[in-house]
């Protein structure tokens, strides 16, 4: 068996949260950080709270504003083309064949 392969045990490793909490556990690494813990974590305090590290709710507003404008364009296209493709009523009354005939006499 090889000797000194197994890391070396931490007794007194600080885990650091965000929120400022802090607790001594025993681990491989000296000190950790976290984002969320038991103390400030919606599931044990029943309050919500939004954890945004890397600007997701921001990046889903955005795409969520892009497709309202894209639905909203293609919207004003469809009826563009349908004000296009729609006959133009006629202005002038079409004559039968009698009020041509005597339209030309007179």
């Amino acid at each position: 068996m090889k000797k000194d392969i197994q890391p070396k045990v931490y007794t007194d490793c600080v885990v650091t949260c965000a929120c400022g909490g802090s607790f001594v556990t025993t681990s491989t690494q000296k000190a950790i950080t976290v984002d969320i813990c038991s103390s400030c974590h919606p599931f044990f305090t029943g309050q919500q709270k939004f954890v945004d590290t890397e600007g997701r709710i921001d990046k889903f507003e955005k795409k969520a504003k892009l497709m309202e404008q894209r639905k909203e364009q293609a919207e004003a296209i469809k009826k563009a083309k349908t004000e296009r493709t729609k006959k133009p009523e006629a202005t002038d009354k079409k004559q039968s064949l009698k009020e041509l005939f005597t339209n030309t006499q007179n």
